[in-house]
């Protein structure tokens, strides 16, 4: 009798033995993979440790070196403050010193300007001429003389004969008008703008005949007072231009005020040079001891993760070696035999079971019952 034909007359004790084995072998693959679902889970917690502790690193020594930064600019903030406060106070010294020394260059100027007008009304008043005559309006709008004087003419005459006629315009239809009804309101608007424009200009001539050509003489010797006194004025003009463009400060006495900037400039470039010091320092040695810090709190965990790893890929190796011979073992002994289908613990269960009932008596007679049995279902 060969081997084969005494296995299929085995009785139920063979099928149990066989069961035992593909249950130590299941619970070898079991485990094995149980070994293979923490091994990817330590290596993604491997992987975030790493990236963490590289994060860690990066951002300490950004936040650290911009801390570093921000002392050193909070200085030179406060530097340049405070050289803004030395600047105004030494422009407004500056300015307070020029305004003194345009007074002394323009006081012998500007009291001879206050004696022409002293004189120009004078002559005014002994001829009985209005003191109107004296003002630069007068002499804009009925004697100009020169570029500028034409031009505040013109613009005088259209204040005078367009502004004031359009306002009381404006005025009129605003509280007479907008009240009637019925009424031709450009007609009327353009009326009252005529005959405001008519009076301005009766007005106009009436001053000019009765006041200009009556005293034309008189107002000759006055224009030429005032010529003179808009010549002192050009003069006063030329002289605080020339003032305020003369590079010469020495006549101010702000040598304190330049010390002090000075000094302060001085202490900007210091702080400026130890700014830069301080983050070459940084980046050569004070870098290297924050990573040497956090690595040496941070790695051992690190490491241990690693070791167990290793420890793992280890187990797991000789798991797989040992559930390979498991699983050579039976499918030379067993499986061979009876097949590796019905190798499994549930098949084998069922074989038992027909075994149990009395329904089958050696392994050969189970087998061809239960596969009876699941061809006909």
């Amino acid at each position: 009798m060969s081997q084969a034909d005494n296995v299929f007359a085995e009785k139920q004790d063979y099928l149990i033995e066989i069961r035992e084995e593909v249950m130590k072998r299941d619970a070898m693959a079991a485990e094995l993979e149980k070994m293979r679902t923490y091994q990817k889970k330590i290596t993604k917690n491997i992987a975030s440790e790493d990236k963490s502790i590289s994060d860690e690193i990066a951002s300490t020594i950004k936040k650290r070196k911009q801390d570093l930064s921000d002392i050193y600019d909070e200085r030179i903030d406060d530097n340049r403050s405070r050289r803004k406060k030395v600047e105004a106070k030494r422009g407004k010294k500056k300015n307070e010193q020029m305004n003194e020394r345009i007074q002394d260059e323009t006081k012998d100027i500007r009291d001879d300007s206050r004696e022409l007008e002293v004189e120009m009304k004078t002559i005014l008043k002994k001829n009985k001429v209005s003191s109107f005559c004296a003002s630069k309006l007068f002499y804009t709008m009925f004697m100009p003389k020169g570029t500028d004087e034409i031009i505040a003419m013109l613009f005088e005459f259209l204040v005078f004969f367009a502004g004031i006629p359009a306002v009381v315009m404006l005025i009129f239809k605003k509280a007479v008008l907008s009240h009637k009804k019925d009424i031709n309101m450009a007609f009327w608007c353009t009326l009252i703008a005529a005959i405001v424009f008519i009076i301005l200009l009766v007005i106009y001539f009436m001053i000019y005949s009765s006041v200009k050509m009556r005293n034309i003489e008189v107002l000759k010797e006055t224009r030429a007072i005032r010529d003179r006194i808009k010549a002192n004025d050009k003069h006063i003009d030329a002289i605080k231009n020339s003032i305020s463009k003369d590079q010469d400060e020495s006549y101010y006495n702000l040598s304190s005020y330049d010390k002090k900037l000075k000094e302060l400039d001085k202490e900007a470039d210091s702080i400026s040079d130890e700014k830069q010091d301080a983050l070459k320092l940084f980046e050569s040695d004070t870098k290297n001891i924050i990573t040497d810090e956090i690595n040496q709190r941070r790695l051992p965990e690190l490491e241990r993760l690693k070791d167990e790893k290793k420890e793992l890929e280890k187990k797991i190796a000789q798991g797989e070696k040992k559930y390979s011979e498991m699983v050579l073992y039976i499918s030379n002994k067993y499986a061979k035999y009876i097949g590796e289908d019905l190798c499994k613990e549930d098949k084998l269960s069922d074989l038992i079971a027909l075994m149990e009932e009395g329904q089958a008596d050696t392994v050969s007679e189970a087998i061809n019952l239960y596969k009876g049995q699941k061809s006909s279902r």
